[in-house]
């Protein structure tokens, strides 16, 4: 997730990086999903295989924020599918926050309240139902998010050792930043700051004013959750609602807004290298590989 410290640090670096706003070399600003029509609600009958070559989901305009779709009605289009490549991922694939979870976000986004107020995690299944469900909610593309999972963890959402100990790269990550984990967690201040399978950093995500640890545990332990806070925060980006991102920032980017979540910053040289390696992983496709 992005690596934004507070507030105040992250306009004055957004005012050094202005000179960026146009993407470099390193980018390809015309690579887009292929457009695919929105997924109907799909029959009872049950798949058992890889998402198509194309995904399921477009992404959705600008402005379309008030009319995507709730919890319920995102599930309807799902392509249920037996197909699992990440069975470590099945703990958490099933786990659902109490639906008053709902973390107050952090100062800068326009809309925070009615954004946030969305993210539920209120959904179960396998990992790329979940991806689903993800883009069906959020209007974003399905295989944009396949993707970035790809580079942010491997589609891994909390994988542990033989000892128990998280695994960098896998759902865990940002081994000691924000001071270490949350004061709640168990693995202390040398312990990962980023959880799940997009790697939400929970000190990033946190309002310092109110209680709570930026989404966590809830980032860790449910996949759901994880990808609905990641859904969140790219439509958010998306739509025009980071100002903090500094003058050079507009709305309906969404590559912009892929290099945000990682660097938290707009078109650095962090984010331009992290864009390229989600494009890459777009092209590449690895999941269509995986048993």
């Amino acid at each position: 997730m992005s690596r934004r410290p507070l507030l105040l640090v992250l306009i004055v670096l957004a005012a050094l990086v202005g000179a960026c706003s146009v993407p470099p070399a390193a980018i390809d600003p015309n690579l887009t999903i292929v457009p695919h029509p929105q997924a109907p609600a799909p029959d009872d009958s049950t798949a058992h295989g890889r998402p198509p070559l194309d995904g399921y989901f477009a992404l959705r305009p600008v402005g379309a924020f008030a009319s995507l779709p709730d919890d319920f009605t995102a599930a309807q289009t799902v392509r249920r599918s037996t197909w699992e490549p990440r069975p470590p991922n099945n703990a958490a694939n099933h786990q659902v926050p109490p639906p008053d979870f709902r973390p107050a976000g952090y100062p800068g986004m326009v809309n925070e309240a009615a954004v946030f107020g969305r993210i539920s995690g209120n959904y179960t299944g396998t990992t790329d139902e979940i991806i689903q469900w993800t883009a069906a909610k959020w209007g974003l593309p399905d295989d944009l998010i396949r993707a970035e999972a790809v580079v942010e963890s491997g589609w891994y959402q909390n994988h542990k050792d033989p000892d128990g100990k998280p695994v960098d790269q896998q759902g865990y990550g940002d081994f000691g930043d924000c001071g270490g984990s949350p004061a709640a967690a168990p693995y202390g201040p040398g312990g990962p700051s980023s959880f799940g399978i997009m790697q939400a950093k929970w000190c990033t995500l946190n309002d310092p004013t109110q209680p709570g640890y930026g989404g966590w545990p809830w980032t860790e332990n449910s996949t759901a959750y994880a990808l609905d806070t990641y859904g969140a925060v790219i439509r958010a980006c998306y739509e025009g609602w980071e100002p903090w991102l500094g003058a050079n920032y507009h709305p309906g980017d969404l590559w912009g807004c892929v290099g945000r979540w990682n660097a938290g910053a707009w078109y650095t040289p962090g984010a331009v290298n992290y864009i390229s390696r989600v494009q890459r992983a777009l092209n590449d496709k690895p999941w269509l590989q995986w048993s």
